[in-house]
């Protein structure tokens, strides 16, 4: 087995999971991690996540290094160019590649799932605000969607047309005159009587880890999991899995892969959300729950699927909010103890106080705490304990949220879900 303490890794994001490097950094001698900041007008804040921490080294080009570096390792979207370069100059990457598409052409990954023989519900494909209107003027409970881009806005559900011209205006104005007539928006009927379920991990070229993680999200709120063997993961996690399986060979899929699936009664699974990168909420928990990251990822850019060794049966997340850090720098304090427990988007280290950059969309969520045991009550109790430690300018730790990650376990088992 090769000595990673003799490699050199470089970490590409862009700023969402600096604690997913930093964690796994400690296996390499040397590490660096990149965000992609250009722009006409690059502000201080563009270039600040994942600025001083010891387990690595910012660094603005790291192509310009790029004969020092062994591994490189894609946390997130848009560089599948990038990727692919690398690749063809001999380099060793672990990153979902072109199959990055699968979760940003929102619209013609529907219509492939079709062909794979995976149910999709009605979904109509919108271009424009005006056209939008017109077509949410009857409709009660569906999603808008945006596709490509995630920065313009987030996904929100559709009671009623009333309930949300408001926020149909603010849309409208923020794309202004030249985008409102032409934008792409993708609408889906909601998915009724189903519970929400999905695969959180990693697939190399088809295969997926012998081991896995099985969670339920508390939507916005937190997380809950269990560690157990892929064979005895959720019928509707391997079934979507299996359905992709020679899409992520032929794509040469060497990265993160999260799903997000809601189960009927009737046994059909319909993958409303791939996410073709870390998850969050959910990398969290797979620093918490496994170790070894750093060889599963050197093993993964070459094809080879190694399964990361668990440290703990059960974890539990609760989502750290802050209507502050929606539009200014957050400090966010906790006990040394705590640290690494504590796991921040966009975090950056200054003079040893902890802050959160201000998010490009303005989103409250700031990151999250977890908490691990041999038992979901004593993962969820130790998560509660270490979010009560955590303190900062309106800051609010959805620790109620944990309780109805019970619930969500129940209503699984109507499903014949068993967690």
């Amino acid at each position: 087995m090769i000595d990673l303490k003799t490699k050199t890794v470089c970490f590409m994001d862009n700023g969402l999971f600096v604690d997913f490097a930093r964690n796994a950094a400690k296996g390499f001698k040397k590490a660096y991690y990149s965000t992609p900041f250009q722009s006409a007008f690059v502000k201080s804040s563009d270039l600040s996540p994942g600025h001083g921490f010891d387990e690595m080294e910012y660094c603005e080009q790291p192509l310009a290094i790029a004969d020092e570096i062994d591994l490189w390792v894609f946390l997130d979207l848009y560089q599948s160019g990038l990727q692919s370069f690398l690749g063809d100059k001999g380099y060793r990457v672990w990153g979902a590649g072109d199959g990055e598409e699968m979760e940003l052409h929102r619209w013609d990954f529907k219509q492939y799932l079709k062909k794979l023989g995976l149910p999709v519900q009605h979904c109509e494909h919108v271009f424009g605000v005006d056209a939008l209107r017109k077509y949410l003027k009857d409709k009660k409970d569906v999603f808008v969607k945006t596709s490509y881009v995630r920065g313009d806005f987030e996904t929100f559900g559709v009671k009623s047309y009333e309930l949300v011209e408001g926020r149909l205006d603010e849309i409208e104005h923020k794309l202004g005159s030249a985008r409102k007539k032409d934008y792409e928006f993708v609408v889906e009927d909601s998915i009724k009587d189903a519970v929400e379920i999905g695969f959180d991990g990693f697939c190399i070229d088809g295969k997926f880890p012998e081991i896995s993680m099985q969670a339920y999200e508390i939507k916005d709120c937190g997380m809950v999991a269990c560690v157990k063997p892929y064979s005895s993961l959720a019928k509707p996690v391997t079934m979507v899995n299996t359905a992709l399986k020679k899409t992520f060979e032929d794509y040469k899929y060497r990265g993160f892969w999260c799903s997000e699936i809601r189960y009927t009664k009737k046994q059909e699974a319909y993958l409303i959300d791939p996410c073709c990168r870390l998850g969050t909420p959910s990398n969290e928990l797979l620093q918490g729950l496994f170790e070894g990251w750093p060889q599963t990822l050197w093993d993964g850019a070459e094809g080879k699927c190694t399964t990361p060794k668990p440290k703990a049966k059960f974890g539990a997340i609760a989502m750290i909010c802050s209507e502050w850090a929606m539009g200014d720098w957050l400090h966010v304090m906790f006990p040394k103890e705590v640290e690494p427990f504590v796991k921040l988007r966009f975090h950056v280290r200054k003079d040893g106080k902890d802050y959160v950059v201000p998010q490009a969309i303005g989103m409250s969520d700031v990151g999250c705490v977890i908490g691990t045991g041999d038992s979901l009550q004593a993962a969820v109790d130790c998560c509660k304990e270490r979010a009560n430690m955590i303190e900062g300018f309106q800051v609010k730790v959805n620790i109620e949220a944990l309780d109805k990650g019970i619930e969500v376990i129940k209503e699984g088992r109507k499903y014949r879900i068993e967690f």
